[in-house]
């Protein structure tokens, strides 16, 4: 489950992790708004919260200079929406001046186990361009050690910042994880101003398994389950996690961690994702047939991108999913492409092929493949 940004700063902030001054206006309270806009001087970003990636480049994302700009732009986004779902909170923050945009994020790992830390000197929008020239430091923290000095010491040189704020901002990030049950944790832009370092943009995956089990999740957990979609509600039965997008192609892979490396490859290609399906691990040939049925119903959606790497999950019983719903469903106009790994590759490769559907073995021939 994405949360919104809101919820992820609430999180972070309360592991000293600073952002910038901001409030939420919903779309029911211009009440709200108005003692939003009397807490907070211009100038001012107004943002759509939305469970996703890809805010900036749809447009919901607007600078007002005063007040009365910033009235118009919280309008005009509660009259917009997001992967097809409405726009049910507007965040109103103070607009800061920037120095240089940085980007951080941690990412966890399940087998083998372990924390994958990643920094980059560029963030912003076009992080995965940007990161491509720049270089993008990977860092692998060992669950059972956490966070090292030499590790802060490091990424505090590679991104040319003060080692005591980073060292906070790291710790923060690691101890989030754990006590939230994320799969992911960003920091996108990570902004250094003249004020210090401040998280401007925050976003995360939670491990829908631990909403009902986490304490510290009721209240996103109370959120979420009162806006489900009948799409995610399916998904919520069925045992996957799926986020809707505004672009064209359906990404799916086996875990939020490799899903999610799909999606930053795709869109690093010129690809435009327009949904995001976490089957998750041991998925059944049922579980996979609900997934595509899912997918094949959304006309939005041109192509599929498949990232299988099997091991509890076998590739056989994810091939025999997607045929048989392609079979129910009689859809003939959506460019699928599959990558498969692991266990039984062999024979879902061959139930693919039986019914024109090409497997590669190379993930990025296959992320070439479907923008082609």
């Amino acid at each position: 489950m994405i949360p919104y940004e809101f919820e992820v700063k609430e999180i972070v902030k309360s592991k000293g992790v600073r952002v910038e001054p901001y409030c939420i206006v919903a779309s029911n309270s211009n009440t709200a708004l108005e003692e939003c806009l009397s807490e907070i001087s211009p100038p001012y970003v107004v943002k759509a919260q939305v469970r996703g990636w890809g805010r900036a480049k749809a447009g919901l994302v607007k600078f007002a200079e005063d007040r009365e700009e910033a009235r118009r732009g919280v309008a005009e986004l509660f009259a917009r929406t997001f992967g097809g779902a409405p726009i049910r909170y507007v965040m109103v923050s103070k607009r800061l001046g920037i120095l240089r945009e940085l980007y951080l994020s941690v990412m966890v790992n399940y087998a083998p186990p372990y924390i994958l830390l990643l920094a980059s000197r560029s963030g912003g929008v076009e992080v995965e361009e940007q990161a491509s020239r720049d270089g993008v430091l990977r860092i692998k923290i060992d669950p059972f050690e956490g966070v090292r000095d030499y590790m802060v010491r490091y990424i505090s040189k590679f991104l040319d910042v003060p080692l005591d704020p980073l060292r906070g901002i790291l710790e923060g990030l690691y101890s989030a994880i754990w006590d939230y049950n994320l799969h992911l944790l960003e920091l996108n832009p990570l902004a250094v101003t003249e004020n210090g370092i401040i998280a401007l943009d925050a976003k995360a995956i939670v491990d829908d398994d631990a909403l009902e089990q986490n304490p510290r999740l009721g209240e996103i957990r109370s959120r979420y389950e009162s806006e489900l979609t009948d799409e995610e509600a399916l998904a919520r039965k069925m045992g996957f996690s799926v986020v809707l997008l505004n672009g064209d192609t359906a990404v799916i892979g086996n875990g939020a961690g490799l899903t999610m490396a799909t999606l930053d490859a795709l869109v690093s290609l010129g690809g435009s994702p327009g949904l995001f399906l976490d089957l998750g691990g041991g998925a059944s040939a049922e579980r996979v047939k609900a997934a595509m049925s899912l997918v094949l119903g959304k006309l939005s959606i041109k192509r599929v991108l498949v990232n299988i790497l099997g091991g509890i999950t076998r590739c056989d019983e994810v091939a025999k999913g997607v045929v048989e719903a392609l079979k129910e469903s009689g859809r003939r106009d959506m460019k699928i492409v599959f990558r498969l790994s692991g266990f039984r590759e062999e024979e879902g490769r061959r139930i693919l092929e039986d019914y024109g559907i090409r497997a590669f073995k190379s993930f990025e021939d296959a992320v070439r493949e479907v923008v082609r």
